[in-house]
């Protein structure tokens, strides 16, 4: 993360954008991040959590519609999921 990108609103003690803040990435794990920021205003530094935003695709009213299709004339679960899904090894 370069700057203050992607961060959002003002800094609670002098009202500055933190658009304007020096941003220092400190840890990352896959998609989340910590981040020191120093506002650009007063200098006051705090603790920023990042996520990256992940694109979801929504249901339809399609989806629902085969899924209780499905449902409704499955009359075992081998109906609804193929072979190798119901292999659960070591199952008890």
């Amino acid at each position: 993360m370069n700057g203050a990108e992607g961060l959002t609103g003002s800094c609670r003690a002098c009202g500055t954008t933190l658009d304007r803040a020096l941003v220092r990435e400190v840890r990352h794990f896959e998609e989340t991040r910590l981040l020191e920021v120093t506002c650009g205003g007063c200098e006051r530094q705090f603790l920023a959590i990042h996520v990256e935003a992940v694109a979801i695709d929504a249901l339809t009213v399609e989806d629902v519609a085969e899924a209780a299709e499905q449902l409704a004339c499955a009359r075992s679960l081998s109906d609804l999921f193929a072979p190798g899904d119901l292999d659960l090894p070591d199952a008890a």
